[in-house]
């Protein structure tokens, strides 16, 4: 089910979905439709499974129409026969959509824990890395994971590396708020505004381009 809707100043749309419902339940949102249920069974597991089909069934939820949600060669979604823009995410038992009817948008979701602190070294410079707040580390660093896989989607390029190319600028951490960004990895080097969101177990953020 939906637990957080967010209509965005440029227009779009943002949906939470919590999946608390079994497979039979998604499927029966979905109308039962054959196309998606073939696509869904196309995964090994019921984790993977409940995402693709909770996915959609929010999208269906938010705009009132079946979704028609395609795949490019390097896994960017799109919509089928639409203009509009979409990006999707998910972790654990959580998912999300970030929809714009022009602009290009990059969403992502990230769960609070230590494993973020392990990795830290893979994705941050070491400029970013001095600027974490020790008291809240694992949320900072939360915060500065998802803000550069919701870029890193918002690009779509094949291959960015975080630490290389992806820079955050220097922020305090709170439960809401926007942060400065901006990317070296194309000739434009263009800048960003990415908004975050800090829930109980984990962080929601998002950019358009």
């Amino acid at each position: 089910m939906i637990i957080e809707q967010i209509q965005t100043e440029n227009g779009g749309i943002i949906a939470l979905w919590h999946i608390t419902e079994s497979r039979d339940e998604l499927l029966e949102m979905l109308n039962l439709d054959p196309f998606i249920m073939e696509q869904a069974f196309a995964f090994s597991t019921l984790k993977r499974q409940l995402e693709f089909l909770a996915v959609r069934a929010m999208y269906k939820e938010v705009t009132g129409k079946m979704p028609l949600i395609s795949y490019k060669e390097n896994r960017v979604p799109y919509l089928e026969g639409n203009n509009g823009q979409i990006s999707i995410t998910h972790t654990g038992a959580y998912a999300a959509i970030y929809l714009h009817p022009t602009l290009k948008v990059g969403i992502d979701i990230e769960r609070i824990g230590e494993k973020v602190v392990r990795v830290k070294n893979r994705f941050l410079s070491d400029q970013e890395l001095a600027s974490i707040d020790e008291r809240n580390e694992k949320t900072h660093l939360t915060i500065l994971w998802a803000a550069k896989e919701a870029l890193y989607k918002v690009m779509q390029q094949e291959t960015v590396d975080f630490r290389e190319y992806l820079h955050i600028d220097p922020f305090t951490p709170y439960l809401q708020d926007t942060l400065k960004a901006n990317e070296t990895k194309s000739s434009e080097n263009k800048s960003y505004q990415i908004e975050y969101k800090v829930f109980p177990e984990f962080v929601l953020t998002w950019v358009s381009e």
